[in-house]
């Protein structure tokens, strides 16, 4: 009994320490930090779809689905974030720089769209990877607490 008892505190204790603590600031901070993780992941998941039809891995059919979610996804983040109310400068400094992000995350993913659509005149592969890295990595770091 006493070893059952035990065995449920340490797991209670390993519960709460890996679910209670995001690593991220709350407030306003914790809510820009979140809509950036957020857009990370969109624009990382975009990237692999890009990646795979490219390779041939993949439909177009669904590298399109992909970007459209990655993108929803990304509006949603900008929308979060926009709407944020700021109390400091530093604040509104650091949600004005998280717009730039996401605004530039849903021009390339809108690049990425007409891509895999075929469309005249979108960027090759490679360089839209390269967009969709640099940004992922720049929204990531944002997430993390970079600013």
């Amino acid at each position: 009994m006493l070893r059952w008892r035990r065995g449920m505190v340490a797991g209670a204790v390993v519960v709460s320490l890996s679910c209670g603590c995001s690593g991220m600031p709350g407030g306003t901070e914790g809510d820009l930090s979140r809509a950036a993780a957020d857009a990370a992941s969109a624009t990382a998941s975009a990237q692999l779809g890009l990646s795979l039809v490219a390779a041939h891995r993949t439909t177009g059919n669904h590298a399109d689905v992909v970007l459209d979610d990655a993108l929803e996804a990304v509006l949603t983040s900008y929308s979060a974030a926009a709407t944020a109310e700021t109390s400091s400068e530093d604040e509104a400094a650091h949600r004005d720089v998280l717009l730039g992000y996401l605004e530039d995350a849903a021009s390339a993913l809108g690049r990425a769209r007409g891509h895999v659509a075929g469309v005249p005149g979108s960027p090759d592969a490679p360089a839209l990877d390269g967009e969709l890295a640099r940004l992922t990595d720049s929204l990531s770091a944002f997430g993390e607490g970079a600013r």
